[in-house]
């Protein structure tokens, strides 16, 4: 028993925390685009932060529940509501079965994650039930959830259990940041001066095209000092290509292990949740760091989490 989905939404899938060790055949990492708000939603429900769980992109599914469940909502407000009652994200949620599940329109952020107690019955490929859409691999089929399709849980049984607590909000402050922190790549020389100006005092938007593999923006042209050949190389999520059209792309979850444009700079890893709660149109400014400060900021989400987890083992 689980959920059946009345209505997709406009992009729901499952993901795990992704799949490792498959680059070298040109397989990404995949998983979820917004760490945090995933291994937060985890975590509430009490299961592994690393189970698989719904990541919904800016319009959700409506779900109908076959049995009892709790569930946790992490992440973007899309105005959640079950039998048409608001709800709301960061606690555990009791459910009955029959009980429906619909959003309304994303209030705050792109995407929120749903975690189930006990997690969801998922066959792995490749050791990951990450959905990689392009190659139709892991997931349900290889494929968003769409109108039809039937989740099980791993867990069934309904918990009485009174819930009262619910994780701080503040620990969802990125939603609001639109300033995003990046090291210098060891092209970052390939570029103008004026390039390298304008990418750090000029804001850049959020295209309609981005999606799970690049964020593409629009803003000043980065162009480089003169046409150079760059031989194709191996590339991390978070690296910040520029074609010869001077508009950058950010390479998110879903992207190619290898590329051969230049990259300016490279998204620090504590900021990639930040990217991906941002929605067409919206601006970013980005900014320098040092690794030192990267790797803090990094130190400090981790630091965040053990405390989160030590919380959590009160509470269970």
């Amino acid at each position: 028993m689980g959920f059946s989905v009345e209505k997709s939404g406009l992009m729901t899938t499952i993901q795990d925390n992704g799949r490792t060790g498959y680059r070298n055949i040109g397989m990404p990492v995949s998983g979820p685009m917004d760490t945090i708000a995933f291994r937060l939603a985890n975590l509430l429900a009490g299961n592994e932060e690393s189970a698989p769980a719904l990541e919904v992109t800016m319009q959700g599914p409506v779900l109908h529940f076959t049995s009892d469940t709790e569930l946790v909502l992490c992440g973007a407000d899309l105005k959640p509501s079950i039998n048409h009652e608001q709800i709301s994200n960061n606690k555990p949620l009791l459910i009955k079965k029959g009980d429906v599940l619909r959003f309304g329109l994303a209030a705050e952020g792109m995407r929120v994650y749903i975690a189930f107690k006990g997690g969801i019955k998922m066959d792995k490929q490749l050791g990951s039930c990450s959905t990689y859409t392009p190659a139709k691999v892991g997931g349900y089929y290889g494929r968003p959830l769409k109108a039809g399709d039937k989740i099980e849980f791993n867990h069934q049984g309904h918990t009485e259990r009174k819930i009262s607590w619910s994780a701080s909000p503040s620990f969802f402050t990125y939603l609001h940041k639109k300033e995003v922190r990046v090291l210098k790549s060891k092209q970052w020389n390939w570029f103008t001066e004026e390039a390298q100006s304008s990418f750090f005092s000029e804001e850049f938007t959020i295209q309609a095209e981005s999606d799970r593999m690049g964020y593409r923006l629009d803003g000043p042209k980065l162009m480089m000092n003169e046409a150079r050949e760059l031989a194709t190389e191996g590339i991390a999520t978070g690296s910040i290509q520029v074609p010869p059209n001077g508009q950058p792309i950010i390479l998110m979850a879903d992207s190619q292990p290898t590329g051969g444009y230049p990259k300016i700079a490279n998204i620090i890893t504590a900021d990639l949740p930040v990217i991906a709660q941002l929605k067409p149109l919206e601006k970013i400014q980005f900014k320098e760091v040092t690794l030192e400060e990267a790797y803090r900021a990094l130190t400090t989400i981790e630091d965040d989490f053990k405390i989160i987890k030590a919380g959590i083992r009160l509470k269970m």
